[in-house]
């Protein structure tokens, strides 16, 4: 028998890959950190957002640059706890993220994780047979624009802290 008669193909996975402040949560705009329960805030229509693209067959992905995360400026403790409770609350509403990447890196450390560069997902990439012309990503600074076009899917920009935004396709 054939050896590519014997490798199955993949199915192809679709993919919504999800920015975190200021798109599923309130970003604070002089901080622009949430390290604190009390700043925790779920923006308008997410959860009802989330649920539609999940039940539509996506695997959620939760994307985020998180300015030194682990560092004096953003204590891994003070993340962590809003960051479950945001995790809580969507569970609790039968939301699920497959995939959770979080870069803790400055912007002026040039690392290859943080957005709009691949680094972060480049395994999760190549480990996963993604449906770019299904999969998308949804943020709301250009640099989500950007990691759209360089993992090859489209994306949908919204607001900063904006109400979040309906997705629809079309099948024929």
């Amino acid at each position: 028998m054939n050896a590519a008669k014997k490798v199955q193909k993949r199915e192809l996975v679709k993919v919504a890959f999800i920015d975190r402040d200021a798109t599923i949560i309130f970003e604070p705009t002089v901080t622009r950190q949430i390290d604190s329960l009390d700043k925790l805030r779920i923006l308008p229509g997410v959860i009802e957002g989330l649920k539609r693209i999940q039940g539509d067959g996506y695997k959620l992905v939760m994307v985020s640059n998180q300015d030194g995360l682990g560092t004096s400026a953003l204590p891994a403790e003070d993340f962590k706890a809003p960051q479950n409770e945001l995790l809580n609350i969507l569970r609790k509403e039968g939301v699920e993220f497959a995939k959770i990447f979080i870069c803790p890196h400055f912007s002026e450390d040039k690392c290859d994780c943080r957005k709009p560069k691949i680094g972060l997902v480049k395994k999760f990439l190549k480990e996963t047979p993604i449906d770019c012309e299904e999969s998308f990503v949804v943020g709301d600074r250009d640099s989500d624009v950007d990691f759209a076009k360089n993992i090859g899917v489209r994306s949908y920009r919204m607001e900063s802290n904006g109400i979040f935004p309906r997705i629809a396709s079309v099948e024929r």
